[in-house]
């Protein structure tokens, strides 16, 4: 299964790609034997890719490493935009690389075993929340200032020593 990164193929064959995604709870059953649990959320997907990449495909591999140490203007790192039917299914459209990107040598092959996890960014949840956040922001309503604000308003603009 191919994967591609702002529509750069990574390099390799015998390409697997793994995904999941965590829903968060937390046992709420105390002491007893109840399966009471709170639902938390859904968290953030996650892609995990291995891949074989040939001795003589070496540009290949440092390309690779060069995209998951990019940053952006601001130093975070890059967020690609992810092609991958698994992905898809998953509804990862955004991620960026996470954790350690690592490269070994195969045994009586003459190539690199590669793995590199990518975590979901703006995911569904994520914008959802956002969502749910601005519209909280706009419907909030300023508090009235307490007497409290008045009289220290007059104290800071009181003169001397």
């Amino acid at each position: 299964m191919s994967i591609a990164l702002d529509g750069w193929n990574v390099p390799g064959f015998e390409t697997r790609v793994n995904a999941g995604v965590k829903l968060a709870g937390g046992d709420m059953s105390g002491l007893g034997s109840f399966s009471l649990s709170s639902d938390q959320g859904v968290k953030s997907g996650t892609l995990t890719v291995n891949t074989k990449i040939p001795f003589n495909e070496s540009a290949s591999l440092a390309l690779l490493i060069s995209k998951a140490k990019a940053l952006d203007e601001n130093g975070a790192r890059i967020i690609y935009t992810v092609n991958n039917e698994l992905a898809a299914a998953y509804k990862i459209r955004k991620a960026k690389f996470d954790g350690d990107i690592s490269a070994s040598e195969i045994e009586n092959k003459k190539g690199w075993q590669v793995t590199f996890k990518l975590v979901e960014v703006q995911s569904v949840s994520e914008r959802g929340q956002q969502q749910l956040d601005e519209q909280a922001t706009e419907n909030a309503e300023p508090q009235a200032t307490t007497s409290n604000d008045d009289v220290q308003n007059k104290f800071n603009e009181v003169e001397g020593p």
